[in-house]
Parts: structure tokens; C-alpha cells; sequence
């Protein structure tokens, strides 16, 4: 474990953007609409086995290649495209009911969580704590603020909902003519003085 040196406003910082972290609750995607019908049935087979992981390769032509479903091997390897990679259960990730690992090709291991906590201890070890991310950048401020003028608010009517508008309608219509319709009077005997 590094220890790192800070202040106790630096620990108060961390530790209140670690717990707005774990209040905010962000919403799980659909991770099924991203793949094609094969890559599922690849995911699926990977929840029957326990010894199968899938794997998301970083190839080095800056492209992301599967889902690869490979076999753990020993428990603490395994073998891609003919790359051994440690395997570690701290870096496996979950979404939705898979769980994955994601592989560099010029790496053995594996990325994880860890690669990011390196990169914090880096940063409040350096002589500027917090400077990889100047927050007060007037370019990033005027670039939020225009993106979140040209963002249109989202209307989601369910199926559901026009099918009822579209009833409604059509019932107005039908009371309509039904109201306006020809009126056939019938004839009044003549009155006798």
C-alpha cells in the first residue's frame, strides 16, 4: 500500500468526490442493444460456465475487439490469440449479468480500477495536486455552457400513450358525425282548424 502525503483539505476533497460518487446513481444501459445477435449468443454462453470469462481486446490497430469468450486457466491465467494474461478477479468488470475483463495486446495484465487510483496517487504526489484537471478553464466552462444551450429536452411518448391519443381522436370524430349527422324528421299530420 503507498502511502501518499496530504493535507487534510486534499482528504477532505477526495473523500467528499469518493461520496458523491457512491450517491449518484447512474443508470445501466441496455447493454444487449449494443450487440449484434452473435456477440450475445457469445455473452450468453459465457453465463453457463464458470470457468469462461469474456474478454474485450484494446488490439494495438486502436480498435476494441469483442466479446471473446475464453477459458481460465489454473484459475490465475489465460490464453488469447496466443497472449497469456494474468488474471486477476480485482479486474473484472460487471455489466448487467456478464462480467468481463479487458485485455490490452501489449500488456499481460489486465486493466482495472487500480490503473486509476496509480494515476491519483501520481497526481497528489506531484508538485501541483490536481492540475492534470484545471476545472476553472474558461474554454471547458464556455464549451458546458454551449452544450448545454443546443441540448433539446426529450419527449418520450410510449406506444401505449398514442394508442389512447389515437382512441380519444377517433372517438371525438365518430361523436361528431354521429351528433351532426342527417336528422330524419318524420311528418307531422296536418292540423285540422
Amino acid at each position: 500500500m503507498v502511502k501518499v502525503e496530504m493535507t487534510r483539505e486534499e482528504y477532505e476533497k477526495l473523500k467528499g468526490d469518493y461520496q458523491f460518487d457512491q450517491r449518484v446513481a447512474k443508470p445501466q444501459p441496455a447493454w444487449n442493444s449494443y450487440f449484434k445477435f452473435s456477440k450475445r449468443s457469445t455473452m450468453n454462453k459465457s453465463l453457463k460456465k464458470n470457468d469462461e470469462i469474456l474478454v474485450f481486446l484494446l488490439n494495438l490497430k486502436k480498435t476494441i475487439e469483442g466479446p471473446i469468450l475464453t477459458k481460465i486457466y489454473g484459475g490465475n491465467f489465460m490464453v488469447i490469440r496466443n497472449h497469456v494474461y494474468r488474471f486477476n478477479p480485482d479486474r473484472v468488470f460487471t455489466f448487467g449479468k456478464y462480467k468481463a475483463v479487458i485485455a490490452r495486446e501489449f500488456d499481460r495484465e489486465l486493466v482495472g480500477i487500480d490503473d486509476y487510483e496509480e494515476l491519483v496517487v501520481q497526481d497528489f504526489s506531484s508538485k501541483n495536486p490536481g492540475g492534470r484537471v484545471n476545472i476553472d478553464d474558461p474554454v471547458l466552462i464556455k464549451a458546458l455552457i454551449a452544450a448545454k444551450l443546443t441540448e433539446k429536452p426529450v419527449t418520450n411518448i410510449s406506444a401505449g400513450k398514442w394508442i389512447v391519443i389515437g382512441l380519444v381522436i377517433l372517438g371525438v370524430i365518430v361523436g361528431f358525425f354521429m351528433l351532426t349527422g342527417n336528422k330524419t324528421t318524420t311528418p307531422t299530420p296536418p292540423t285540422t282548424p
